[in-house]
């Protein structure tokens, strides 16, 4: 029986298709704003008819979405309204402290989702023990209820403080609410976040209420339009996490999904590593939006102690956190429809981007600014008449896109593409510093695995200039996110904050919180004797300090005094130093619960391989040669074992891997190319 994978970016729609052989089958469609689930449903029936698939075929769907990280970014939710405690209404407005940029005097902190007028307070207290000095008034909250109707909020957020210690006022207001106004969307801090600092939870809750409607009326719509196409099975959805949770679950708590797509390529990029001995790797995924990094270690992606929407430069304090379960990712908006321009007299690419509507100049569909797409397209990377989304690419609208900057920047043509090429480049390299160095991890030591349209242009480039030895394009690598999603498994997360110093008597009470909470969670997404694994994190600090490191511990140990070694093994690790016998304790203990699903061999080979021939040529750019005629090597055409050399192409309909002067390209077994890096360490 086959699966299927689909993951929505913000230009692309790909689908990866498995089927019972354990072959694939990949397409790309423009993901068009006005009919998302229309481009969805189109790509599907041409996934199925490509695989001589019958839709009745199809056993599993498995989906990754922007919607509800696109539905704040473009602040297109509802007026939503915010309720607090008596004293703390202002929460979202105050937010920390930090200045994420120290010296900017005209420093804007982000803006809430909810307006200062939409706040509304009561009093209650209960204290970080649990305890309830002032109880609930009933009649109190019925009378706020009706002046939120008056407000015309259309949906609320409920944080009192320390509720993640005692849940009870928020539970019962909850109720009430929800009698005094039916219909509207009501998100409680402790059922999406039992985490200290009541900001971060704050806003969870604000962004869950604030996704809510968006993202539950476009995944009932794709389930109802699934059945045109002839598919009717469950569709599991990606989670921050990496895991997979099913529709229901994410109704409930859409907030998990806001990486959705981006996770997807992690896990796809840690399963790809290991099946090639690779199980430490760099994740990069350069899609038509943005580019995301991530470091895998030891097979298992990293994770984030602390998330962020809309961070901007990649610095801490400058988004609106959200308190969830999500991988450690680093995202840009670098992507192949990224606007070049000038800036200050300097070149600059991205954030802006020119989308999938009307995409790039070279897309033909009215585009005029240049973006890294056209600039690849002039440096010979892509070929015009065979491009993803079976697109024609209009070189002269590319020439005339990057005239235009080149003559702002008193530069010729090639130059000036060279130069869009080379700034998203470098752009991207800093983000995968940021998220390997900074955080522990050399790159010289991992692999890089190239996904998304864009990874395999811009790969071996980044693999050189960050020493990497090897770096991995597997199949169908245009669509990573989409393959990653067939490689997921059914999760839950769940976390809560609880201070424990560990010392020798602190044993008992650690065993005691993980049973909780792994009984928690099993009761909440899983059936009665599932098998599932167990993976336990825990947010560690010295004592003393304000934030937590996250550190991986085996479950089975529980053993208190051997958490607090492994805390100073990974500190040092990750700081180069530990403060050895200084008391240890945990704050946030994170448990995940994973479905076990049958072992199973990566794809091995896609259907329709075609004979090796005569290669194509084309005349490529690059640095160390000027203009130069390559070879045009046919992916489809290569086998186990094959090796070309560089500078070369390695061309598929919808990505090309550029090969620099000097590298190797081998073929792995399973059809992955392993680019080997001339000059590496």
């Amino acid at each position: 029986m086959a699966r299927l994978g689909i993951d929505v970016g913000g230009t692309f729609v790909d689908l990866v298709l498995e089927d019972e052989h354990g072959g694939l089958f990949f397409e790309k469609v423009l993901a068009e704003p006005e009919d998302l689930v229309g481009a969805i449903t189109s790509g599907v029936s041409a996934v199925l008819e490509q695989a001589h698939v019958a839709p009745g075929e199809v056993r599993e769907v498995v989906h990754a979405t922007t919607r509800g990280s696109n539905t704040v970014l473009e602040r297109s939710g509802p007026t939503t309204a915010f309720l607090a405690t008596r004293g703390f209404r202002d929460i979202l407005q105050i937010q920390r402290a930090l200045r994420w940029s120290m010296y900017d005097v005209q420093l804007d902190k982000p803006r809430p989702l909810v307006e200062r007028s939409l706040s509304f307070e009561l009093s209650e207290r209960t204290l970080a023990d649990g305890s309830v000095p002032l109880p609930l008034d009933e009649d109190e909250v019925r009378a706020v209820a009706a002046e939120i109707r008056e407000s015309g909020a259309q949906a609320l957020a409920v944080t009192f403080l320390h509720s993640y210690a005692n849940p009870a006022h928020e539970r019962r207001a909850a109720e009430i609410l929800a009698r005094e106004l039916p219909g509207m969307v009501i998100t409680i801090s402790s059922d999406v976040s039992l985490q200290a600092r009541e900001y971060e939870r704050a806003n969870t809750a604000v962004v869950n209420s604030y996704i809510a409607t968006s993202v539950s009326e476009y995944l009932r719509e794709l389930v109802e339009r699934l059945p045109s196409v002839g598919i009717d099975v469950p569709v599991w959805i990606m989670q921050s996490s990496g895991g997979l949770a099913s529709m229901d679950q994410v109704l409930d708590r859409p907030v998990r999904t806001l990486e959705s797509g981006p996770a997807a390529g992690v896990v796809g990029a840690a399963r790809f590593g290991s099946s090639l001995g690779y199980p430490d790797v760099l994740s990069f995924d350069m899609g038509g939006t943005t580019a995301k990094a991530a470091v895998v270690h030891g097979g298992v992606p990293a994770t984030a102690s602390y998330f962020e929407l809309q961070r901007v430069g990649n610095r801490r304090g400058s988004g609106l956190p959200v308190d969830i379960a999500a991988l450690d990712l680093v995202e840009i908006g670098t992507g192949g429809g990224s606007i070049a321009e000038v800036r200050e007299g300097t070149l600059r690419v991205g954030p802006r981007s020119a989308g999938a509507n009307p995409g790039p100049a070279c897309y033909g569909r009215g585009g005029t600014a240049p973006t890294v797409t056209d600039a690849n397209l002039l440096l010979g990377y892509c070929d015009p008449s065979a491009f993803s989304g079976g697109i024609s690419l209009d070189v002269e609208a590319a020439e005339a896109a990057v005239d235009g900057l080149a003559a702002s920047l008193g530069v010729d043509r090639l130059r000036a593409a060279w130069g869009i090429h080379e700034v998203a480049t470098l752009d991207m390299e800093h983000a995968i510093r940021l998220v390997s160095i900074n955080r522990g991890f050399d790159p010289r030591t991992l692999a890089l695995v190239c996904l998304g349209g864009g990874g395999p242009v811009h790969g071996p480039r980044l693999a050189r200039a960050l020493g990497v030895e090897v770096a991995v394009v597997p199949l169908a690598a245009s669509g990573g996110s989409a393959r990653g999603l067939l490689e997921a498994s059914v999760s839950m997360e769940l976390t809560r904050t609880s201070l424990l110093r560990l010392d020798d008597d602190a044993s008992v009470r650690s065993k005691a919180i993980l049973e909780e909470l792994v009984d928690e969670a099993s009761r909440s997404a899983f059936r009665s004797g599932e098998e599932v694994r167990v993976v336990c994190t825990l947010g560690m600090r010295y004592v003393g300090q304000g934030h937590e490191f996250l550190v991986p511990v085996d479950v089975e140990e529980a053993d208190a005094v051997r958490f607090a070694e492994i805390f100073e093994e990974r500190y040092a690790q990750a700081y180069g130093y530990a403060e050895r016998g200084h008391p240890v304790e945990v704050v946030t203990w994170h448990v995940a619960l994973v479905k076990g699903r049958a072992e199973r061999q990566v794809p091995s080979q896609r259907a329709g391989r075609a004979d090796a021939g005569i290669p194509a040529r084309r005349t490529v750019y690059y640095p160390e040669t000027g203009l130069v005629d390559v070879d045009v090597h046919q992916r489809s055409s290569l086998r186990p074992g094959d090796v070309v050399v560089g500078p070369c192409l390695v061309a598929e309909t919808t990505t090309t891997t550029v090969v620099l002067p000097g590298d190797e390209v081998e073929v792995a077994p399973d059809g992955s190319l392993l680019v080997h890096v001339l000059g590496a360490r």
